[in-house]
């Protein structure tokens, strides 16, 4: 069970129109918004605990939302 409430198509997560993506186990996370052109990946080597995105990843989407802005 994921800790938030979660709407899935075709096996990913959809998280609003026209986008969606995936976290993975480990801190994996992938995502996209063909409407505005943006995709990301962020793989890592390692298993983190738990099903949310590694800080790193997070700390990258951050820098990627204030370059888009």
């Amino acid at each position: 069970m994921l800790v938030v409430g979660t709407r899935f198509g075709l096996g990913y997560m959809l998280h609003g129109p026209g986008s969606f993506g995936h976290p993975g186990r480990g801190g994996s996370l992938a995502f996209a918004d063909p409407d505005s052109g943006v995709a990301f990946g962020y793989v890592t080597n390692g298993m983190q605990r738990g099903v949310t995105a590694d800080p790193r990843a997070q700390a990258l989407v951050r820098a990627l939302r204030a370059a888009l802005t």
